[in-house]
């Protein structure tokens, strides 16, 4: 027997060494969470409003918009989440739109692939090299093609670029897959002219399908003002769906997503299931309503002028950050209206200390709400002590 068994086989029944261990977790989870900076997870969240259903199994089975036999769900609370994400997202007619709440943002990508090979039949996915490796293996999960385009320095995608890899493969239906807020360096695609660039190069609307993967900035940058109009996550772009995560800026206590896609792409894939007496059209078939109650509970209880007041505080955070450390001779990249601070990697022991997402040798800390300036001011003398 391994280790492992053993210590589960001596703890059973035994509640003591059960509520010992759940302590143990509870104390170290409680001490990384105050050096928590590599991540853009927003834990500055409340979960006892919703922890009143922690004795429930609540299941939004089936499609959000029908709802299931099952009456513990909260597919109407599901369906509010999904009109106020339309709504900052500029979906001009709701009818025309169709939304869910799935497990994460890469759960999004993934469907959302899945909808442009079902629409497009045989494409090839282009994303850039900084696009999160979820595109890369929903891809791979769904034998799609995929081809790289190049970045600038910021971790945007090169016009340039694009032109070239659109142009070689002008022929062929294509899905192009965007970012609005890159995994190590938060750039933000241009979505206006990443289109334009379809356009000039002759692909038309009905041989290609565009996502844009805002697994953080997405509920970033809708709430900033003097926005560039093409990095701005809309549908009015022209765009056929996008995706963010509820564990980073709308902050909830477990991983989620929402997906936001045109209606006309899910009735291709749409399929009833009778036992259920619904309509099978997200990707499980067991969708989390306490996700659905955490997201819910965020976004009604701070609305637009929570996120706005978040999305200010945290970009004027970023960059008292990054003028810190520029003032101790560090370079660093921070992107316009982004929440990411990359800056050369530091010892291992202050990567582990504060968690640090690092490449190469780039690391970055991501300011989110639950960044306050004692975190910021900690690290950076942590950070500038190793220099001297």
């Amino acid at each position: 027997m391994n280790a492992t068994y053993d210590t589960v086989a001596h703890n059973v029944g035994n509640h003591g060494a059960i509520d010992e261990k759940l302590l143990g977790l509870h104390n170290t989870f409680a001490g990384r969470r105050v050096n928590h900076l590599g991540y853009p997870y927003n834990l500055e969240f409340d979960a006892e409003p919703i922890s009143q259903f922690a004795k429930f199994l609540i299941n939004n089975l089936g499609d959000p918009y029908v709802g299931s036999h099952y009456a513990t769900e909260v597919c109407g609370l599901e369906r509010e989440v999904v009109d106020w994400v339309m709504r900052v997202w500029d979906c001009a007619d709701p009818e025309e739109y169709w939304g869910s709440v799935g497990a994460s943002g890469t759960e999004g990508n993934l469907w959302a692939m899945y909808l442009a090979r079902e629409t497009l039949g045989n494409p090839v996915l282009i994303h850039s090299t900084e696009a999160h490796y979820s595109l890369p293996k929903a891809a791979k999960i769904l034998r799609i093609e995929a081809l790289t385009c190049e970045t600038d320095h910021t971790g945007a995608i090169c016009p340039d670029a694009l032109r070239e890899v659109v142009q070689a493969n002008r022929h062929r239906c294509v899905i192009l897959a965007l970012t609005c807020g890159t995994t190590m360096k938060g750039a933000h695609d241009d979505i206006a002219f990443c289109i334009s660039v379809l356009d000039q190069v002759g692909v038309d609307p009905s041989r290609r399908f565009v996502h844009v993967d805002g697994a953080l900035n997405a509920m970033v940058l809708p709430f900033v003002d003097g926005l560039p109009r093409g990095i701005r996550p809309s549908f009015r772009h022209g765009i056929d769906s996008m995706s963010t995560s509820g564990h980073k800026m709308i902050g909830t206590p477990m991983p989620c997503g929402v997906l936001v896609v045109r209606r006309e792409h899910v009735r291709r894939v749409a399929s009833t299931v009778s036992y259920l007496r619904s309509d099978d059209t997200t990707l499980m078939g067991s969708r989390n309503g306490h996700a659905v109650l955490a997201i819910w509970n965020r976004l009604t209880r701070l609305g637009i002028a929570g996120f706005r007041h978040f999305a200010r505080t945290c970009i004027e955070r970023a960059d008292g950050f990054a003028g810190a450390l520029r003032s101790a001779n560090v370079p660093v990249l921070l992107n316009p209206c982004s929440l990411t601070v990359v800056f050369p990697k530091p010892s291992e022991r202050l990567v582990n200390e504060y968690q640090l997402a690092c490449h190469g040798n780039s690391a970055h800390a991501i300011v989110m709400p639950n960044v306050n300036a004692d975190l910021i001011d900690r690290f950076v003398g942590d950070y500038t002590a190793e220099l001297s």
